[in-house]
């Protein structure tokens, strides 16, 4: 028996799927996996042109898949809020909300529109707002979060959330790696809709434009690496379409790839981070971003 991957899935037929960061990497290839099956997917992303183009090979590669692109930019919260409310006044039930998309490693300390630190902005503020934003559709839905494996080693300073008294590329992108989790798990404890499940997902390792703020000897020994036990391109979408299809996760659900070589396992559910297992960290994290974003659950 073969390894399992993302192809061999259930038809989706009906099914209404978001994937942010769809216009490439890991999203794109999700969106196409779920697309093949028969799901109405929507990719959503901050450039309009990429996002055209994105559709437009989505619709080459599947032709008979059902794909559109919307406009949102993560580390904008007033566009997500607008992004929102079209979508909300369509009033379509939203199935599947994955939310893929994120920076990574950005040299020097930056700060979206709204003052937040780029990474801790875009990867978890602006998904905790999309999400909050979308809960009147998301009853029986799954919603999965994509994070990293960094995010075992990282750790989360309420106090300095926003990495302002220092900063490291690495670390401030694992804290929010972290953060995505935190924020997956106490979505799926507190059942912010009727019916709604989440779950946190490492994709492991893959060669994507997530890299491309790395650079030098860094950059080619990341990239040797993924050449070695990374998921080849056609996989890389199997730990998020198994966290978004796979049996109803528990508080404490956690998907990544199940062997150090990819290539030759299937991705599965493991042990959440100790970090993660924080009840008390959580819940002042969702306290602190519902205040920053201002959307409340």
């Amino acid at each position: 028996m073969g390894v399992w991957t993302a192809k061999d899935i259930e038809r989706q037929d009906g099914r209404r799927v978001f994937v942010t960061g769809g216009l490439s990497g890991i999203g794109f290839q999700t969106a196409r996996a779920l697309g093949e099956k028969g799901a109405a997917v929507t990719i959503v992303g901050r450039d309009v042109a990429k996002g055209n183009q994105a559709l437009a090979e989505l619709r080459r590669i599947v032709p008979t898949g059902t794909f559109s692109f919307e406009q949102a930019d993560l580390a904008n919260l007033k566009s997500i809020s607008e992004f929102a409310d079209r979508v909300l006044q369509k009033g379509q039930q939203i199935d599947l909300l994955l939310n893929v998309a994120g920076v990574m490693a950005v040299p020097e300390r930056g700060l979206t529109v709204d003052g937040f630190e780029m990474h801790m902005g875009t990867n978890h503020l602006g998904h905790f707002a999309l999400t909050g934003h979308l809960l009147p559709l998301l009853k029986n839905a799954r919603v999965v979060q994509v994070t990293a494996l960094v995010a075992r080693w990282a750790k989360l300073d309420l106090s300095d959330l926003q990495s302002s008294e220092s900063y490291n590329p690495m670390t401030a992108y694992a804290k929010s790696k972290l953060a995505n989790i935190l924020f997956a798990l106490e979505l799926n404890k507190r059942q912010a809709a009727p019916g709604l499940s989440a779950v946190a997902v490492d994709p492991g390792t893959a060669n994507t434009a997530l890299q491309r703020h790395t650079s030098g000897l860094a950059r080619w020994l990341g990239e040797k690496v993924i050449k070695i036990i990374g998921y080849p391109l056609d996989r890389v979408a199997d730990p998020v379409v198994f966290g978004a299809i796979f049996p109803a996760p528990n508080e404490h659900s956690y998907v990544k790839p199940s062997r150090l070589i990819q290539q030759s396992g299937p991705p599965a559910y493991i042990e959440v981070p100790k970090p993660a297992l924080d009840a008390d960290l959580r819940s002042r994290l969702w306290d602190i971003s519902e205040e920053l974003t201002g959307v409340r659950y």
